[in-house]
């Protein structure tokens, strides 16, 4: 049974998430902020962040897009990752990949500049063409992949639901609409209730 350490509100909600789309049983440990820097905590990852996954073999796995890829693969049954050699499993990477490297960052940085008042704001240009093409993506879904949901998605959506929440995605309805139906998944409301 996987164990998760984890904080609220952290990347640790995708982690959470995937676990609660799996269905199968884990353990959940919630670490306090003054905790994240002590040596059992050290010892599990190296910068005292979360999320980290400790797995069946006592081994531990840090960084939310890789334990979510790998949870993906030691669950094939719950059907979010498609076999490997496929052009779709090409896809899930791709997606898994754009999602840290072309929303979350331009995401984050904008709404930094949104708290400074910048008069400027470069990163909402660079975050715009990375929802437009997610929009573009999905067509008509309901998921990145098509009919089924699937870690890239779950990626996707877990960094989307924090702009929908601030009311960031009002230029692209197609991004609402797909951040709604994943907020609608039971899965994701067991993952936010922790």
């Amino acid at each position: 049974m996987p164990r998760v350490f984890y904080m609220p509100r952290t990347r640790s909600t995708r982690v959470l998430w995937m676990l609660e789309e799996i269905g199968k049983p884990y353990d959940a440990v919630q670490i306090a902020f003054e905790d994240r820097r002590s040596p059992e905590h050290l010892a599990r990852h190296p910068l005292g962040r979360v999320p980290v996954v400790e797995l069946d073999d006592g081994t531990y796995l840090f960084e939310s897009a890789a334990i979510c890829l790998q949870l993906a693969d030691l669950y094939p049954g719950a059907g979010l990752i498609p076999p490997v050699g496929g052009q779709e499993r090409g896809l899930v990477y791709q997606w898994v990949l754009f999602a840290v490297t072309e929303l979350e960052g331009p995401l984050f940085r904008w709404r930094q500049e949104m708290r400074d008042n910048a008069a400027d704001a470069p990163s909402r240009d660079r975050f715009a063409h990375a929802a437009t093409a997610v929009e573009g993506a999905i067509g008509a879904g309901p998921w990145l992949l098509g009919e089924d949901l699937t870690v890239a998605d779950i990626m996707c959506l877990s960094i989307l639901s924090g702009a929908h929440s601030y009311e960031l995605l009002t230029d692209w309805p197609g991004l609402q609409a797909y951040v709604e139906r994943g907020e609608a998944r039971p899965a994701f409301a067991a993952s936010r209730a922790r």
